[in-house]
């Protein structure tokens, strides 16, 4: 075993009994995932890659405090791929368009394939770190297997090194990730016993096949086509009547119409100029605030996180755009909102987007905050706020090559997407390492960059993903999302302190080349 397992970090008394994972743990986890055919909603992520604007891959970077033994951490994931059949498998798009692309055993399944192993060149920054997660971000999994890959990258200044998990989205949104890792980390350094999955078929299996797929779906599509029949023309001719002698229902199907339109209707405001243009490459930045005072922040002025977040990004953008000479009242920004319920399955995709038009020039940050407070009450309450997931099923029948198109201009009219994930409240480990930040990387699929927050053990990691064609001066822009955020975080400081906002210098020093003042749009 490394050293630097046998030596724990100073003052830290060594972990000696072994923990014991519990055994209903393990039978939520062979449930992650949810159902073998994916949802309309999934199947859309998936297909539309065949714009590759529109890739879905969502990258988490766990900072560790030292270098795990590799043979533990090698052989935790082993676990974690016999425990969660999920992880074994590949997708599978049936023949004919006749059902949605379906999760299978993949029998040439290779470990080895999956978790890796590299070395960051000296002196091991963290800068580089986000340069090298970059990159593992932009390349496209081989969709011949598992749409997954786990990576330990050691040499990281101070001793540290640091687990990359690359996920594609159709696997799970940032809460199912975060309902896996909280099963499958452990409370402290030592090693744990864990119940032993079920044992596999061993021997050559017959894969599963496209066709094989395809005629499945279609012979018991066939077979279910008269009882099909019957079955919707008595239940048209029992809703229709009960329908017709209820006027809430009426009134009910009426609303959600009235409210489908505005949905379907609420076209973005014009983008930025400053974040007009697309690629293929992302940048990856970090901000880290405390949690505590966030949350100070927050209730100071009767908001939630999310909405004090979102405030500061919105002052950090008028702040960017104010440098760079540019003048602008309003930004397209689209955020989820979880559609979830208790009774969901652990794992998989449940949300709705949104499309807000964020008041960039509005100063107040109080002021901005109501703002986001309203537009979110409202969005809410929209009867059809799932209008989009429920025409899913329709685009995913539909050629690719009409569907992308719509897809890449609907999410290239947004300047930012933003996210706000809740995390681990407490101290967790990794092969015997502890996790001490989190940061998540969620895609950019077409927009110009996305923004996520996650809260972990009194932090809150922000993980930003630019695209490096819209954002042009990142630092500058970290630099002016700072001060946004320093900004509402100031509102956890009692009332009669001053508040005192950044030197304009510190941004000015952000930029990596000049840049001439521009016309107001």
């Amino acid at each position: 075993m490394k050293k630097t397992m046998n030596k724990q970090k100073q003052g830290q008394a060594p972990a000696t009994r072994p923990q014991v994972m519990d055994a209903s743990v393990l039978d939520e986890l062979r449930k992650w995932g949810g159902p073998a055919e994916m949802s309309s909603f999934e199947a859309l992520m998936w297909l539309a890659e065949a714009d590759p604007r529109l890739r879905s891959t969502t990258t988490s970077v766990l900072i560790l405090d030292l270098e795990p033994d590799w043979e533990r951490f090698h052989a935790d994931h082993r676990w974690l791929v016999d425990a969660v059949p999920r992880f074994r498998q590949r997708v599978v798009v049936p023949s004919f368009g006749i059902a949605n692309p379906t999760w299978v055993d993949d029998p040439d399944f290779d470990l080895d394939y999956h978790v890796r192993r590299q070395r960051l060149p000296a002196p091991g920054s963290e800068r580089q770190l986000l340069d090298a997660a970059a990159i593992l971000a932009m390349t496209p999994f081989d969709k011949a297997r598992a749409p997954w890959e786990a990576t330990l990258i050691e040499g990281l200044e101070g001793g540290r090194a640091a687990y990359v998990l690359k996920l594609h989205h159709s696997v799970s949104d940032g809460l199912g990730i975060m309902q896996l890792l909280t099963r499958v980390f452990t409370r402290d350094r030592a090693e744990v016993v864990r119940p032993k999955p079920p044992p596999r078929a061993f021997g050559r299996v017959r894969p599963t096949t496209s066709m094989r797929l395809g005629m499945k779906s279609l012979v018991a599509g066939l077979a279910k086509l008269p009882s099909s029949a019957g079955d919707a023309a008595t239940w048209l001719r029992r809703n229709v009547r009960d329908l017709a002698s209820d006027a809430e229902s009426v009134q009910e199907a009426l609303e959600y119409l009235a409210s489908a339109k505005r949905m379907i209707g609420n076209k973005p405001v014009p983008g930025s100029g400053l974040f007009r243009r697309r690629s293929l490459s992302w940048r990856f930045d970090t901000i880290e605030v405390p949690l505590s005072t966030m949350k100070a922040a927050s209730k100071a002025v009767e908001a939630s996180i999310n909405d004090t977040f979102l405030s500061g990004l919105i002052g950090g953008f008028r702040r960017y755009h104010e440098e760079m000479g540019v003048a602008v009242a309003e930004m397209p920004v689209g955020f989820p909102i979880s559609l979830r319920t208790g009774d969901d399955p652990m794992g998989g995709n449940k949300f709705a987007g949104s499309q807000y038009a964020a008041p960039v020039a509005e100063k107040d940050p109080v002021e901005r905050i109501r703002h986001i407070q309203r537009f979110v009450r409202e969005t809410r309450a929209e009867p059809a706020l799932d209008v989009m997931i429920r025409l899913t099923p329709v685009l995913s029948r539909l050629p690719m090559s009409a569907v992308t198109p719509l897809m890449s201009g609907f999410t290239a009219a947004q300047d930012a997407q933003i996210s706000n994930i809740p995390g681990i409240p407490h101290a967790v480990y990794l092969a015997g390492a502890e996790v001490t930040h989190y940061w998540p990387f969620a895609p950019a699929p077409g927009c110009g960059m996305m923004i996520a927050m996650l809260s972990h053990n009194g932090r809150c990691c922000i993980g930003i993903n630019s695209d490096t064609a819209a954002v042009t001066e990142p630092e500058l822009l970290v630099a002016c999302l700072r001060e946004g955020l320093a900004e509402v975080l100031a509102f956890a400081q009692p009332r009669t302190a001053t508040r005192v906002s950044p030197p304009k210098v510190a941004r000015k020093a952000a930029r990596t080349h000049p840049v001439p003042k521009r016309k107001a749009r």
